[in-house]
């Protein structure tokens, strides 16, 4: 019986390939902290190219132009959201789908809070994508359709639910639309002005001890929401 031959890549193509791969990270690193810093226009591909040390053509070749770099940041952050807090939000809306009690809902809904903060809380490269999503939707720039699709409307949407939970009710009305939007706001927020929001606290950096104290914020805010008479 002949043996079945595998077919295996070359050692240069496998090397070829994570070089070309480790390329388009850097660019898209640089590029997301360049877009967030001074917006889709001001940016410019030469300054991103620097920055993550790579010549010019290597945008054109992975992503076609600025705008194209553009919208690959935004489907980066996207990713990292659903790798990182989907399925917290599934796990969130299955259960809600049942009409749990209002302690399960305020337990996912300050769960899904901190997960929030720590999504763009982790590193600098995380504080960059707060900062692209703050200027993104702000100022509507290319990649706000997929930014507003993928991650602003099931967020707001799931939190909205949970905070209806809380109070015992499964129809969610505006009221509690923008309460959810206000909640993932601040969150946002703390991460777009760390260094005043660590100033304030008296804190040098964000480490442990001053998540701890963030999460003891949430879960008062989670709790006040849980006690308004229904």
């Amino acid at each position: 019986m002949a043996e079945t031959m595998i077919p295996v890549a070359p050692a240069a193509s496998r090397q070829g390939y994570a070089k070309s791969e480790a390329t388009r990270e850097a660019i898209i690193t640089a590029a997301l902290s360049a877009f967030g810093r001074h917006g889709f226009a001001a940016a410019t591909t030469r300054q991103i190219a620097e920055a993550a040390g790579v010549a010019l053509p290597a945008i054109a070749y992975h992503f076609g132009n600025k705008e194209g770099l553009h919208l690959a940041c935004a489907r980066a952050i996207v990713a990292r959201y659903y790798a990182q807090a989907a399925d917290l939000a599934l796990e969130a809306g299955l259960a809600l789908d049942a009409a749990p009690p209002p302690e399960v809902c305020s337990d996912y809904l300050r769960h899904i809070l901190r997960r929030l903060l720590r999504l763009f809380a982790q590193d600098e490269a995380a504080g960059s994508q707060a900062d692209f999503v703050a200027r993104e939707m702000r100022d509507r720039g290319p990649a706000f359709q997929i930014l507003y699709d993928q991650l602003w409307a099931p967020g707001v949407e799931i939190t909205a639910r949970l905070v209806a939970g809380c109070q015992g009710r499964k129809t969610v009305q505006d009221a509690d639309r923008a309460e959810a939007l206000m909640l993932i706001s601040s969150l946002l927020a703390f991460n777009t002005g760390r260094d005043v929001a660590l100033q304030i606290l008296g804190r040098a950096r964000l480490d442990a001890t001053t998540l701890d104290l963030l999460d003891g914020a949430i879960d008062r805010m989670v709790e006040g929401i849980s006690k308004r008479p229904r």
